[in-house]
């Protein structure tokens, strides 16, 4: 689901970078280049805490085992 449609970012992207231990609010806006005031409508930055929560969310998931 999109997330932010000025950018184009998904739920997904937050969580994959949840997964790979991006949690801070400023990372997590500059890895998705909140950051760029030209080409964003600043409502992502406003909704940092959202995002932050679904990356947080992932990185505490432990993954599960593929069951064969």
């Amino acid at each position: 689901m999109y997330i932010c449609i000025c950018k184009g970012i998904r739920e997904s992207d937050v969580r994959d970078l949840g997964k790979a231990g991006i949690t801070c609010p400023k990372k997590l806006a500059s890895a998705l280049e909140l950051n760029d005031k030209k080409n964003c409508c600043g409502r992502c930055i406003k909704n940092i805490s959202k995002f932050v929560d679904l990356a947080k969310e992932e990185q505490s998931c432990p993954q599960s085992p593929v069951l064969g």
